[in-house]
């Protein structure tokens, strides 16, 4: 009698990626996620039992809503606010990048690893779904479709948690978190009353077309994909080394996200989809404008390995906050130019003195001994906060001496920070826009001082570009060799 051999049981598939395996085992077999999982189960057995014994099944609705957006959208991603930075002070880094991982398969496996198993969660919910079904009515698409939204915000929640757990001080990267999250966290409940009290009344709000809220979720899908790949890409940038040409791949893909809502807008005729265009300027600005200058050749070879147009590129998608500057400088650009066009010329001004008041911070930076820091975005959303706050008392004191004086408040044009809050207290007319002109000008010195800046970085980093171009013709000699 011949035996045959028992297939090998796995519990997970040789295809997926090593990290992401790595992380999830030790992940499932955590306390935190068992006991997660039973607690949230057995609040939601109960309250099940309650809705099917209740006469108004419309009562127990926000329990698990809450439950499950809270398990979801904070419990959850919370779990990797220290994720990479644990694996700095351990030292256990470098191990990593022994075996050949790359740092955005490390990064990927940390996300990964959360989202999966909010995913879990996610899928055990629905029995909970269908039983609220039964015994409530509710629309099964609709709530199918809000659980999966919980699961998205999760998912870019983690993403932005897994970017700040770079950041080695803990103090600030616990104020980072929490401030955030507070104000996130009353959005997100805000939100899901609303949607909950909706249903209850039965009235939806705004009524949308078919057409409109089709394009409404795959404008949601498209912008948690990139949200997504910005938070984590910009971890990964933060951990890996100069060498590897991510500012290359990251500022392409950023790029691509700030002209499909202009595509959009060609397409479809709604304005308010140009409002999407601002999230995408102001992550690309945090992420290009704390990168510090890269000297390592190799970063600079792809750049001319691809022809003319990879070429014409290298001023705006070189690794460094040199490129950066122009590169923010051509998406605002852009903006004003659609905001003209599109009749919002009278938020112009005020998108412009935004956009100053970062390039105020970071030409600041590079003025201050803090340009020699190997780590920008620590001191950029230090400098940012402090910038404000001191806006908030000059603001006070410019509002006040012009009212003792029976005046405008004239002192508040010379900074753009301060000069939205001057014109908010101005009265409107002739005044007003005069007022936004000087702005303008006062505000036109700090683009100008960092083109400067990022001139002069640029010629000197004009040797390591020029070893890259050797490096990349020895390359393709040796290639067609």
């Amino acid at each position: 009698m011949s035996s045959t051999a028992l297939p090998v049981l796995t519990d997970f598939s040789d295809r997926l990626s090593p990290m992401v395996v790595k992380e999830l085992r030790q992940g499932l077999r955590t306390k935190a996620f068992a006991s997660t999982l039973l607690l949230m189960h057995a609040l939601l057995i109960i309250a099940t039992l309650i809705t099917g014994s209740a006469q108004n099944a419309d009562d127990t609705r926000w329990l698990f809503d809450g439950l499950s957006t809270l398990v979801l959208c904070f419990i959850m991603p919370f779990r990797v606010a220290n994720a990479l930075a644990e694996e700095v002070k351990l030292n256990t880094l470098d191990m990593l990048l022994l075996t050949r991982l790359s740092c955005s398969r490390i990064v990927f496996g940390k996300w990964a690893n959360v989202a999966l198993q909010s995913l879990l969660i996610a899928l055990s919910l629905m029995p909970y779904v269908v039983a609220r079904y039964m015994f409530g009515g509710l629309e099964l698409t609709t709530e199918f479709l809000l659980l999966g939204s919980r699961w998205l915000v999760g998912c870019v929640a983690t993403a932005a948690l897994v970017a700040l757990s770079t950041i080695r001080q803990a103090w600030l990267r616990m104020v980072l978190i929490l401030v955030p999250l507070f104000f996130f966290g009353f959005g997100v409940f805000g939100w899901i009353f609303a949607m909950s009290m909706s249903r209850i009344t039965g009235s939806g709000g705004v009524t949308m077309t078919a057409s409109f809220e089709l394009m409404a979720i795959f404008i949601t899908l498209v912008s948690s994909a990139w949200l997504i790949f910005a938070f984590l890409s910009l971890a990964a940038s933060r951990i890996s080394s100069q060498a590897e040409p991510l500012a290359l791949i990251k500022r392409s893909v950023h790029s691509v996200a700030f002209v499909l809502p202009i595509i959009l807008y060609w397409i479809t005729g709604e304005k308010a989809v140009l409002m999407l265009c601002s999230p995408v300027i102001g992550i690309i600005t945090l992420d290009v404008l704390t990168e510090t200058l890269n000297d390592v050749p190799s970063a600079y070879v792809t750049f001319y390995r691809g022809g003319a147009l990879r070429r014409s590129l290298i001023a705006l998608f070189s690794p460094g906050w040199n490129s950066g500057f122009w590169l923010t400088l051509v998406l605002a650009a852009i903006v004003t130019a659609f905001m003209m066009l599109t009749g919002g010329s009278d938020q112009a001004p005020y998108f412009l003195l935004g956009t100053c008041s970062v390039w105020m911070v970071s030409a600041v930076i590079q003025i201050l001994p803090t340009r020699h820091s190997h780590d920008l975005l620590p001191i950029f959303l230090g400098m940012f906060a402090l910038m404000y706050l001191i806006t908030g008392m000059f603001s006070a004191l410019g509002i006040m001496v012009a009212a003792s004086a029976d005046q405008q408040p004239w002192l508040l044009a010379a900074l753009p920070t301060t000069a939205a809050i001057g014109a908010s207290n101005m009265s409107g007319g002739a005044e007003q826009e005069r007022f936004l002109r000087i702005s303008l000008l006062c505000a036109a010195f700090w683009p100008v001082l960092h083109a400067l800046l990022s001139m002069r970085a640029w010629r000197r980093l004009r040797p390591v570009r020029e070893e890259a171009r050797r490096l990349a013709e020895d390359r393709a000699a040796s290639s067609h060799a």
